[in-house]
């Protein structure tokens, strides 16, 4: 009984739970210029299983989400095996299932694995999966402007071969100027780039908003 009254004391409650706040890992921001992780499982902990997935697939995305729109956390090569922590709920080509690899958990969609074993009995899990942002792939060095026209400032020159997140554009179709977010000398600002200089990739189809001036 003691021991019971100690723990509730509200000194013991805030302690603990600050304590498991510290000790949860951080969600880890995705950036499409970081190539990501390629995980595996080892045979002892697949064999531990009633059942598991097989890809069937080269270069399959783990997904933050049960959605091709989420952001991607690992790939997958074909013939890796999973471990079944859960799925959606959903069948046919809405059904995904919710695995861990090396460490990793995440999204995969059904049609593109195999199913070993008895899975009967998997929960049905929530998915909140971060939706890919807008991105603008720049080739070779461009710059930045600060107003929407080649009058304006040059902000910076934005180094090539990367990705950079698009927060606005000249107008809703066929855009001749985009606003990105980009690192000039160690700041993080917010320019405009000529649309031929890159290329733009918006697989979750989001709406870029529009700025004029």
């Amino acid at each position: 009984m003691r021991q019971f009254r100690v723990l509730c004391n509200p000194f013991w409650i805030v302690l603990i739970a600050l304590i498991t706040v510290i000790a949860a890992p951080a969600a880890a921001q995705y950036d499409p210029n970081v190539e990501l992780p390629r995980p595996t499982n080892s045979t002892q902990v697949i064999a531990d299983q009633p059942g598991y997935l097989i890809v069937n697939t080269d270069n399959l995305n783990l997904r933050s989400g049960d959605s091709a729109r989420t952001v991607p956390v690992a790939i997958l090569d074909g013939g890796t095996e999973l471990v079944v922590v859960g799925f959606n709920g959903r069948s046919g080509d809405r059904a995904w299932w919710l695995v861990e690899v090396g460490g990793l958990r995440g999204w995969v969609k059904d049609q593109f694995v195999i199913v070993r074993g008895d899975l009967r009995g998997t929960p049905i899990a929530d998915s909140d999966g971060t939706i890919l942002s807008p991105a603008l792939y720049i080739g070779v060095t461009a710059p930045i402007f600060d107003i929407l026209s080649v009058e304006g400032t040059i902000i910076c020159n934005v180094p090539g071969n990367r990705f950079y997140a698009v927060v606005a554009q000249s107008r809703a179709d066929d855009p001749t100027w985009y606003k990105i977010r980009a690192l000039c000398a160690g700041q993080t600002v917010e320019g405009w780039v000529f649309a031929q200089r890159g290329i733009l990739r918006n697989s979750a189809n989001v709406s870029v908003p529009v700025e004029t001036e």
